[in-house]
């Protein structure tokens, strides 16, 4: 098992850049599969993966959900926590940091090489919850959606709730509010064009290898990406840096 970074609050490790757990004391944040795999070249199950430089399969490439989540990155502590990593022509820099009511995050990717880059960023936290049937995700309604599952476009009528595998794109940048009854999570994004809100559902959850027995139940992700127009990616001109935040801010109901 590689070793991991604490530092506060946080648990990060190198591989990937890969938050495991922000521990406040109002409880864990986060979820981390007990199955969950590290190492450089595994994919972490839990805590919040980096995505870049594409999301899924959306641009033709493999492996899913791009390399930077698989890879060893440089981690720098201080008043903040800070990495960077550079592969294949593309450079990306991490930071992370407390507030007041729970961490902030930031993603960026400057383009090193001569060519044109078409490329995609995301944040994929998984945020710990009581129970996912239970649990509602605000802040959509109003808001086309793409679900990914049927290719169908639709407009958010109401709470987004969990009966099921969900795996749905808000088209859009709206604050999302994640409530599973004993504490409530504000997920606000930036520089972001859509979220993807995610669970695997029972029949999913029991065919993934490293999700231990039942722990669909326990997370919701949701996730702020910059996808691109038509989920098509954004180009980054030789030199040029685009980047994305992710502000959680957390409150329990009692």
């Amino acid at each position: 098992m590689t070793d991991l970074i604490t530092s506060g609050p946080f648990t990060l490790s190198p591989v990937g850049a890969h938050l495991t757990s922000v521990d406040f004391n109002s409880g864990e944040v986060l979820f981390l599969s007990s199955r969950s795999k590290f190492g450089e070249g595994n994919a972490i199950r839990g805590g919040v993966p980096l995505v870049a430089p594409w999301f899924g399969t959306l641009l033709g490439k493999e492996p899913q959900h791009g390399w930077a989540h698989t890879t060893e990155w440089e981690v720098m502590e201080g008043d903040q926590i800070s990495a960077g990593l550079v592969h294949e022509g593309l450079e990306l820099q991490l930071t992370l940091w407390r507030t007041e009511l729970g961490f902030e995050m930031n993603l960026g990717l400057t383009n090193k090489s001569d060519m044109t880059e078409i490329v995609q960023l995301a944040f994929h936290p998984y945020f710990r919850v009581a129970d996912a049937e239970k649990t509602t995700v605000t802040g959509a309604e109003g808001t086309e959606i793409l679900d990914r599952l049927t290719d169908e476009i639709t407009t958010q009528d109401g709470p987004i709730t969990f009966d099921g595998l969900y795996d749905r794109v808000v088209l859009g940048s709206p604050d999302m509010l994640i409530d599973d009854g004993s504490r409530t999570i504000e997920v606000i994004g930036r520089g972001h064009d859509a979220t993807v809100v995610w669970n695997p559902g029972a029949e999913k959850g029991a065919s993934i290898d490293d999700l231990g027995d039942g722990e669909w139940r326990d997370f919701v992700c949701v996730e702020p990406a910059l996808l691109g127009q038509d989920l098509k990616g954004v180009e980054v001109e030789p030199g040029d840096s685009i980047s994305i935040g992710m502000e959680v801010k957390v409150t329990p109901k009692n």
